[in-house]
């Protein structure tokens, strides 16, 4: 061995955020003139910066190298002591390797924070939000819920108040509200309410949240109700103070027979049989007036109308036979991620060809969140044709968080040798692009500094809500297509589409050889076809969140 190594000091503390130095005195102990090259061995490495690597040294003199240990203030920077080597190689002398050993002792941090999903609910029984506690630090995390805000108007059960994070996790509890009186006609009514975490150890944590509890039967139906009662009052008002008189048909024969009506009392002993027609005299021509038929006898028979009477057919129409548009059919995708587990790694396709693997996300019911920042689901291989000769569709379920964001967020991808061979993304608010809008993007080629190519949305993309994206290509035409819940918003031209071999990527995407556009919200029901879907068949693949 050529040289003698020296740690100063041995031992090191820091925070996570912060920075600490520690030196390394080499001394060359041969005959010759040396060049060490050094490097950090361990979980610590990932933090260290070693200046200079590699030093030269003549014989008997001491060279110093510092380490400076960065590790970053978030979950992955564990907490607690964490032993390190330091690997000094002569080149001169492989084979002479010294490795002092040295500890860093990692403080802990508690980072939470909450949030309601959704922030705003409506119903007219009940609501069910979710709150998420997220821990950000690198040590486990105990925390009490409470929820404060509409009185004894509103009953809030909260699933699991106490509740135990790990780093780098979440817990999602279900809020349960239901309104103390049903509200039946009306305007809604708005229920504030905050929740209130409480960190031991720490400032306590609230989100704010709002309860819409509408009205059971619409406001219009209350007007009509009101009407129509109205209505029938005054037809009744009107009925009793103006009765209809009634006329048999008996009375208005007489009354065209042109004899006087008689109102005939009951008799008490049978009447005597009216005198036939053939015993009463003529009446003559020549008379001044004709007598007055006598009491009690029969007014003659009205005349007979001489007009036809009307013929009703009975014949029935044909009826015309049902035009009924065929079903829509939808064809069976090549992946299909539902997202809906509940524990576990590996994000289940339900074609059971291109599971994935899930790293730093959280499943909640039937989706996945996505923390913005390393949470990812990545396949074992490609799953698409990005190529020339290859059509396809990607469909997914995206909820997005928030449209502050400066940056481009990936939602679906396909790694290539440096670039994704497709991008379904959020754009941000960044330079050079519309925006907060959706967007479905290619690259000119799989090399660095690449140009885009976008389809955009020609709407501002809405946070808090679910809304089903799909980026279509046709490779016989070279056209992608952007559909934003079942409408299509803009068709452009790649005309230099390349195949990817990489995984199928959800939450991220792969720029200049490097992973990007890390993605922050929920998503669920992914599906992707290798063929073109037109838009009946997008709307058509039901909703999986």
């Amino acid at each position: 061995m050529s040289q003698w190594v020296n740690l100063e000091p041995l031992s090191a503390a820091v925070e996570p955020g912060d920075s600490t130095v520690v030196d390394l005195r080499i001394r060359n102990t041969g005959d010759i003139v040396e060049e060490y090259r050094v490097e950090v061995v361990g979980d610590p490495a990932v933090w260290c910066a070693v200046e200079p690597s590699t030093i030269r040294l003549y014989p008997g003199t001491i060279g110093a190298v510092s380490l400076t240990f960065a590790p970053p203030r978030a979950s992955e920077s564990a907490a607690g002591p964490q032993p390190y080597g330091v690997r000094v190689t002569p080149l001169e002398d492989p084979e002479g390797v010294a490795v002092p050993e040295g500890i860093l002792t990692v403080a802990s941090f508690v980072d939470v924070r909450a949030e309601l999903v959704p922030p705003t609910v409506r119903g007219w029984r009940r609501a069910r939000p979710r709150l998420v506690v997220s821990n950000y630090g690198n040590a486990l995390a105990t925390a009490s819920v409470a929820v404060t805000g509409p009185g004894n108007r509103v009953d809030i059960d909260i699933r699991t108040p106490s509740l135990q994070i790990q780093p780098g996790r979440a817990h999602f509890s279900v809020l349960r509200l239901r309104p103390e009186r049903l509200l039946w006609f009306g305007q809604k009514v708005t229920h504030p309410f905050t929740t209130t975490l409480q960190v031991s150890g720490r400032e306590p944590v609230t989100a704010a949240g709002t309860y819409n509890q509408t009205a059971l039967l619409p406001r219009w139906l209350g007007g009509l109700f009101a009407g129509l009662s109205a209505l029938v009052l005054l037809f009744a008002g009107l009925w009793l103070a103006v009765r209809p008189s009634v006329a048999t048909d008996a009375t208005a024969q007489v009354a065209m027979a042109g004899a006087p009506t008689v109102a005939v009392p009951a008799p008490s002993t049978p009447a005597a049989p009216a005198p036939s027609s053939s015993q009463q005299p003529p009446v003559s021509s020549s008379s001044a007036s004709a007598p007055a038929p006598p009491a009690g006898s029969s007014a003659p028979p009205a005349k007979p109308s001489s007009a036809p009477a009307a013929v009703t057919s009975t014949s029935k129409p044909a009826v015309k036979p049902s035009s009924a548009p065929p079903p829509v059919v939808v064809p069976t995708p090549v992946g299909n991620w539902i997202l809906n587990q509940t524990v576990g790694n590996t994000a289940i396709d339900s074609t059971t060809v291109h599971n994935g693997a899930a790293s730093n996300g959280w499943w909640a019911g039937s989706s996945c969140l996505f923390n913005g920042s390393n949470s990812q689901i990545v396949t074992s291989g490609p799953v698409l044709d990005t190529g020339p000769g290859g059509s396809f569709t990607v469909t997914a379920d995206v909820y997005l968080t928030s449209t502050d964001s400066n940056v481009e967020e990936t939602m679906v991808s396909q790694d290539g040798a440096q670039n994704s061979g497709f991008y379904l993304q959020y754009m941000g608010n960044g330079p050079g692009n519309p925006p907060g809008v959706w967007g479905f993007a290619r690259v000119g080629s799989d090399t660095a500094n690449p140009t885009a190519v976008r389809a955009y949305s020609t709407g501002k993309a809405t946070a808090g809500v679910w809304t089903r994206l799909a980026g279509v290509f046709d490779a016989s035409s070279k056209q992608m297509q952007l559909y934003v819940n079942g409408q299509l918003q803009q068709t452009v031209t790649d005309p230099t589409p390349y195949a990817t071999t990489g995984p199928l990527a959800m939450g991220r995407a792969q720029y200049d050889g490097n992973a990007t556009d890390w993605f922050h919200g929920a998503l669920s029901n992914i599906e992707v076809f290798n063929q073109v879907l037109s838009a009946a068949q997008i709307n058509a693949i039901p909703v999986g969140h």
